[in-house]
């Protein structure tokens, strides 16, 4: 169960994560990519929506994305009815980018609502992304 956590912060982060300076181990990415095949399949992701989610295109997202966005959340515990699970976000985020940059992020983001689940999972993710680490410069 743990693992399942960790995967959903760091999507918080980086939208699944790929390539990322988070890096998660082959357990967490097929779990990600099991949610993402799942909520594509249950939100009826069109391709060109499941082109922009793979691509982490969230510029102008579809009603469809925000709700792919609220379910891969809700299937990994970061949100639950639409509520931020903030002991969850403090506990498995601090480990992978420390705990003051965790409440920081929290500190901005947890008030976020949007008109709806779906809007607020979007909010969210963008709120959040705002704190995903650099990537790594390479020599």
């Amino acid at each position: 169960m743990n693992s399942y956590f960790v995967i959903a912060l760091s999507a918080l982060f980086v939208a699944l994560a790929a390539g990322s300076a988070i890096n998660l181990s082959e357990e967490q990415k097929n779990l990600a990519k099991q949610h993402h095949e799942q909520c594509a399949a249950e939100i009826k992701l069109t391709e060109e929506e499941s082109a922009k989610v793979k691509a982490k295109d969230f510029k102008n997202p579809t009603e469809n994305i925000k709700c792919f966005a609220n379910c891969f959340f809700e299937k990994v515990g970061t949100l639950k009815d639409g509520e931020l699970q903030e002991s969850v976000v403090l506990e498995k985020l601090g480990g992978l980018i420390g705990e003051e940059k965790t409440k920081e992020a929290l500190e901005k983001c947890r008030s976020i609502k949007g008109e709806n689940k779906c809007d607020t999972a979007a909010k969210l993710h963008e709120c959040f992304e705002s704190f995903k680490p650099a990537p790594e410069a390479k020599a």
